[in-house]
């Protein structure tokens, strides 16, 4: 779990080099070389020592979701999709509702097992039901289309469930970033509060000298 440090931020390369990118409409996940944009950034959410959720630039979690992504195909090429926790029910306010009945963060298809290879940096994200996130190539509809699917034999496709994980940053990086921010907003208040301290000075200074100085009679 060294690669997925709690709230640490990282982006996911695939064997195309492309990176796992959260799609504007919030809902599909697919891969883009483009891995500067926000789309590219997951945050990461440790459950326990085995499982992790990643949740996107639009506040969603990557799901396994269990919906084919080619229509036909059950048993394959399953769909990936981001999921947002706690949606408003329209016929209650007073309670919330998850997207494709998803009844909360713990829930095992936002949950991912990381599973090094031999390679430090690459990682193998697995489901609770044994299938692997794959990146896919190909003619449309598969293209650059990400699913999840049961690993096939030791060979060139067991490289589509494999991801390099790139930190972008880390929770060491947010605690300086903050501890900065306090720095300087303490410095600002301190610098605020002797600058009122001189101006306190300064009028009783100036009262001082009115009251000290000598009157003129008038004739």
């Amino acid at each position: 779990m060294e690669l997925f440090l709690n709230r640490s931020t990282v982006r996911l390369k695939s064997c195309r080099d492309k990176y796992l990118f959260a799609e504007n409409d919030e809902e599909s996940v697919s891969q883009c070389k483009d891995g500067t944009t926000r789309n590219s950034y997951w945050t990461v959410e440790v459950v326990d020592e085995d499982c992790i959720t990643l949740k996107s630039c639009y506040g969603k979690y990557l799901t396994a979701a269990n919906k084919p992504s080619i229509p036909g195909m059950r048993a394959r090429y399953l769909k990936v999709t981001q999921t947002r926790l706690g949606n408003r029910n329209p016929n209650d306010p007073m309670r919330t509702n998850d997207d494709s009945s998803i009844t909360g963060k713990w829930n095992s298809a936002l949950q991912w097992l990381p599973v090094m290879t031999e390679v430090y940096s690459e990682v193998r994200l697995k489901t609770h039901y044994g299938n692997y996130l794959q990146s896919n190539k190909g003619p449309p509809p598969l293209g650059n289309m990400v699913t999840h699917d049961l690993p096939r034999k030791e060979g060139p496709m067991n490289k589509r469930i494999t991801w390099q994980v790139e930190m972008v940053e880390s929770p060491m990086g947010l605690l300086k970033e903050s501890e900065s921010f306090k720095s300087r907003m303490t410095f600002y208040a301190r610098t605020f509060v002797s600058e009122i301290q001189k101006g306190k000075e300064r009028i009783k200074g100036s009262a001082k000298n009115m009251m000290n100085k000598p009157q003129t009679s008038q004739q």
